[in-house]
């Protein structure tokens, strides 16, 4: 996943959470300064940070792992909630005419959308 992509995103689940650097450091236990870099962009989180902001975050460890590329996605036989069958047709199509790497991060990039919107509501 591009280094900027992952920041933006663990970025705007604090920001949804209303979570301060601070407060996140406090849950997390990572320096609110590293933090801060992380979702500048400026740094890559290690597995390990990962694993830290991971539940004050609202994550499961593996999804943020995963989203990372430090894990590889398991295939399952379970239908997953967000497909090409449930998005719009036009967005189906172009999607479906990027490598699968870019198909899976955007697809994992929707499925936390989703999770976000559930815990707003």
């Amino acid at each position: 996943m591009n280094k900027a992509l992952l920041a933006e995103i663990i970025g705007q689940r604090r920001k949804v959470l209303n979570l301060t650097l601070r407060e996140l450091e406090a849950k997390s236990g990572v320096s609110g300064s590293h933090l801060g870099r992380i979702e500048r962009g400026e740094r890559f989180p290690s597995a390990s940070i990962l694993h830290k902001i991971a539940k004050p975050l609202g994550f499961e460890e593996v999804e943020l792992l995963t989203l990372a590329e430090y894990l590889t996605p398991i295939e399952t036989k379970e239908e997953p909630e967000v497909t090409f069958s449930t998005l719009d047709p036009y967005v189906a199509k172009v999607l479906s005419q990027e490598p699968v790497q870019v198909q899976r991060t955007l697809l994992g990039i929707l499925h936390m959308l989703k999770s976000i919107s559930k815990e707003i509501t």
